[in-house]
């Protein structure tokens, strides 16, 4: 009688083939919802067998839950990334706790009048003077969230003075006009993506989005901006922690 052996699944290969291809996902040279090469051609590229790549898939699904299966092919399923709103924090400072790599782009800025709901929440008069910007925020590379915020027009220079690409104007506000983060309500609902929101982050018309709504107040308990988030619905998932 011949032993059959299997040879362990768990190695300094599948190890390294796994993690770049968790590198590659993550820099959307796979994004979510496409087919992965087929393990023949991965074979190829990484010059190892059918076998190895088979492996080293079936660990990036049950470790990483990248993966799908449908048929003979694998698809990308990049997981939402837990956030949890019992802990203050700006998308930069939660991106890189969770092991992320947070970015933003400014798309626009324009000086207006609050409307009623604005001067609502920011605890100022209906028309006063406001600031209103819209960012693309990225977590590796991949836009997840358009972020369109009010500030207060004591804030309009600051905020236009920055570059488009500054990775956290809650940051800079904290650490360079001591404007500190303390109190923020979230309101969190369903929404339909809009012809813009599809452009801004590359999806279609109509595209399920979770739209979180916060009033941000400073230490002195001044709201000093209310933003209205729009994230892609396979990018996030919320975390609330309640206690008795």
């Amino acid at each position: 009688m011949t032993a059959i052996i299997d040879a362990p699944r768990r190695g300094p290969r599948f190890e390294s083939i796994t993690s770049d291809l968790v590198d590659r996902i993550r820099r959307n040279e796979f994004p979510s919802g496409t087919a992965l090469p087929s393990a023949t051609a991965l074979a190829a590229e990484y010059g190892v067998a059918r076998g190895t790549i088979r492996h080293a898939l079936e660990l990036l699904e049950e470790r990483h839950a990248m993966l799908t299966r449908n048929g003979v092919r694998w698809i990308v399923h990049e997981p939402a990334h837990p956030h949890s709103f019992s802990v203050l924090r700006s998308f930069a400072q939660w991106a890189i706790a969770t092991g992320h790599r947070p970015s933003g782009r400014t798309v626009s800025t324009e000086r207006g009048r609050a409307s009623r709901a604005e001067a609502t929440e920011l605890g100022i008069r209906y028309r006063d003077p406001v600031l209103r910007c819209v960012r693309v925020r990225s977590l590796d590379d991949r836009p997840v969230m358009v972020e369109r915020t009010t500030y207060l027009r004591r804030l309009a220079d600051v905020i236009e003075s920055l570059p488009a690409d500054v990775p956290s104007v809650t940051q800079i506000l904290a650490d360079d006009h001591g404007v500190i983060l303390a109190h923020a309500e979230h309101r969190i609902s369903a929404v339909a993506a809009s012809g813009a929101d599809g452009e801004l982050l590359g999806v279609s018309r109509g595209s399920a989005l979770l739209r979180v709504r916060r009033a941000a107040r400073s230490l002195d308990g001044q709201a000093f901006e209310y933003s209205e988030d729009r994230y892609l619905a396979d990018s996030i998932e919320i975390s609330v922690v309640n206690s008795k």
